[in-house]
């Protein structure tokens, strides 16, 4: 899986891993020696800071804030303003 952290989101995990039974299981590989193998690969790549990207500077658009629980009517407006007909 991919994540990118910030500073608005600097906590990120799973919710369920694997289940326990692979782990204890001899031929999936996880325990050698009563010592449970975990690897991980960390990639730290420069990206754009879309906290501060400003979309009326870069495409002359500008889109809706969400101010909560008002994502799905954000959607809803920015769907029908790209329909002729609501724009006039």
């Amino acid at each position: 899986t991919q994540h990118q952290f910030n500073a608005r989101e600097s906590d990120w995990g799973f919710t369920s891993f694997m289940p326990l039974g692979d782990l204890y299981d001899p031929g999936k590989g996880f325990l050698v020696n009563d010592t449970c193998i975990v690897e991980a690969e960390v990639a730290v790549r420069k990206v754009v800071d879309y906290w501060t990207y400003d979309s009326k500077k870069e495409t002359g658009y500008v889109g809706l804030k969400n101010q909560g629980a008002t994502c799905y009517m954000n959607s809803l407006l920015q769907t029908l303003y790209h329909i002729r007909y609501f724009r006039k």
